[in-house]
């Protein structure tokens, strides 16, 4: 009797024998249900074995510098904190999380430098397991790699095979579940997958009871995601380090990827341009609070998430700020006069906030 591995290969040979259209989608999609459904089971019987690698979130936001051995993470975390990582050129030199702090416009930004990532990271192999499940608490993900290195396609896996989904969102879908009465299912009138190919999908999975809410348009991937469970979705960066060693072009590596930058650790080359791009991924904001005397904090901003509203300030204060809060006077470079608002009010980069309490 087959292996689960081996019953995996046999799925993705199939699919890589099947070429792609209107006609095979459905198929593929199952296929990919059932690579799914094993990749699960075969984690389970593969539970990490000694202990794991905890390292506490510190900071505004924590970024995961992610790759094979010897593409020059640790080089990568020494530029960006400035803090001394180990430094070799030789594989695995990194044999345990190394934390560090990029302090850039006014955000305490946490650099984690992993361990290498291998083949059959996800299911134990290097410890890939442990570093895994610290990729999974990461707010941005930078895949570093060389000019030289290939196997992007396979870190890509490594991940999605440890429920990271890179630069997507997750869908608007719900489930609830029932011991009787078939699937029913809600969905809108323009989307892709009929009901018959959901009920495929779903089987593959072990539901067949129930209701499934489906608020958008999807396709097979993101309803396989959906049933997995334990999928998590993180913003990614290519950094293709060592790019002053390129001899080959890159087309190849950069096609693969939307969002890129070329760096060298070593020669300083874009480096100020990889801090911005981290913080313009985080999609943070800087907030300047303002006392009652007039004064504002201009080197110590707070840092909230983009989207924030006055009410998230007053929770990073105090619960007592929240509960005596009257109203908000807000200016900034982006406002023609100063505000009056509430606590929904929602807030802009480089905001000036004024507090005023009931008090």
């Amino acid at each position: 009797m087959p292996t689960i591995g081996e019953r995996i290969k046999e799925l993705e040979e199939e699919i890589k024998r099947t070429q792609y259209n209107k006609a095979t989608e459905k198929h593929i999609g199952i296929l990919k249900a059932k690579i799914s459904k094993l990749e699960m089971e075969e984690s389970a019987h593969k539970k990490a074995s000694g202990h794991g690698f905890y390292v506490p979130k510190t900071g505004d936001a924590t970024v995961a510098l992610v790759g094979y051995p010897n593409v020059g993470k640790s080089s990568l975390l020494n530029k960006l904190t400035n803090k001394k990582s180990e430094v070799g050129n030789f594989a695995f030199t990194t044999l345990t999380i190394v934390p560090g702090t990029m302090n850039y416009r006014g955000a305490q930004i946490q650099i984690l430098d992993l361990p290498g990532i291998i083949d059959n990271a996800a299911l134990g192999a290097g410890r890939g397991r442990e570093v895994l499940a610290a990729v999974r608490n990461a707010d941005l993900i930078l895949i570093v790699t060389d000019p030289e290195t290939k196997g992007l396609d396979r870190i890509k896996s490594e991940l999605y095979k440890a429920g990271i989904v890179l630069n997507k969102k997750r869908k608007d879908i719900s489930f609830k579940k029932s011991n009787y009465g078939g699937l029913r299912i809600y969905k809108p009138r323009n989307i892709d997958l009929s009901d018959d190919d959901i009920r495929d999908i779903a089987k593959e999975f072990k539901v067949v009871n129930g209701t499934l809410y489906i608020r958008e348009n999807i396709d097979y991937d993101d309803l396989i995601d959906f049933f997995k469970g334990n999928i998590v979705y993180i913003k990614a960066i290519l950094v293709i380090n060592k790019i002053d060693l390129a001899n080959r072009p890159l087309d190849d590596i950069e096609m693969s990827f939307n969002d890129y930058i070329e760096v060298s650790a070593e020669k300083n080359i874009n480096i100020e341009k990889l801090k911005e791009k981290i913080f313009d991924n985080l999609d943070l904001i800087r907030i300047y609070m303002k006392n009652k005397s007039g004064e504002v904090d201009y080197e110590r901003p707070m840092i909230l998430n983009n989207g924030s509203t006055v009410r998230e300030v007053c929770r990073k204060i105090s619960r007592e700020m929240l509960n005596s809060f009257r109203y908000a006077i807000i200016s900034g470079p982006n406002r023609k006069a100063e505000m009056r608002v509430g606590l929904d009010y929602e807030l802009k980069d480089e905001d000036t906030v004024t507090l005023i309490s009931k008090n």
